[in-house]
């Protein structure tokens, strides 16, 4: 799962991984890793967490469309 924009520290884009010793959030830009309380804030969409969504008036348009 990929948050734009939410990174606590630079503002930068953050990501879900994992590796043996479990999940974490981590920065693309900075490689900062979240804190746990951090990483709650990111998961309720708190102060850090954004949403982007398209305005329902705006069309969508599908690559196979494109392509085509």
């Amino acid at each position: 799962m990929f948050w734009l924009k939410s990174c606590p520290r630079c503002r930068g884009d953050l990501y879900e991984n994992s590796d043996i010793y479990g999940r974490y959030i981590d920065c693309f830009q900075c490689g900062h890793y979240l804190t746990t309380v951090e990483e709650a804030l990111v998961r309720s969409d708190g102060t850090y967490g954004r949403s982007y969504t398209l305005p329902p008036d705006r069309p969508v348009r599908v690559l196979s469309g494109i392509a085509a």
